[in-house]
């Protein structure tokens, strides 16, 4: 995967999202993935956030799960930007009253990034969780409950 720096260029949302489809084949085409992600773009309880060449897209719960979201990240930042990006990612969920996230991956990056948020949250008052998919053995899933304290990397 080309990453690129968000401290020395700053992407724009939808050539973020064009990388990572590029750069992350999965099991569809190109095509069919960047169309799935404009459909996703369009749907009416979706949250879009970027920070620095990371695209958040996340989905609000309904009724009594209306504090709680499921979600994804699109990245082209280099690692240490990504648990940056996602540090700032949880608090703003915890500054919109988000207090359950989901998500699913299957990235080295992404798993040795919520090992890293995962010390961090356990210093604090969010609980993070991570584990596997049982149907599907590459995929990674976490369960994050957000406290209030703003979580932050440690100098």
């Amino acid at each position: 995967m080309e990453t690129v720096d968000s401290k020395k260029e700053l992407l724009g949302g939808p050539e973020i999202i064009t990388r990572h489809v590029r750069d992350n084949p999965g099991l569809y085409p190109p095509g069919v993935s960047m169309g799935a992600i404009v459909a996703e773009l369009t749907m009416p309880d979706k949250d879009v956030v970027q920070i620095g060449n990371t695209v958040f897209i996340g989905h609000l719960g309904k009724g009594k799960n209306s504090k709680k979201m499921s979600g994804r990240a699109l990245n082209v930042d280099t690692g240490k930007n990504f648990i940056t990006n996602g540090f700032k990612y949880f608090t703003y969920l915890q500054k919109r009253g988000i207090t359950h996230y989901s998500t699913t991956f299957d990235s080295p990056i992404f798993l040795n990034a919520f090992r890293v948020f995962q010390r961090q949250a356990h210093k604090q008052d969010t609980q993070i969780g991570i584990g596997k998919l049982k149907q599907a053995p590459d995929t990674y899933i976490a369960f994050i409950r957000l406290g209030k304290e703003p979580l932050a990397m440690e100098a």
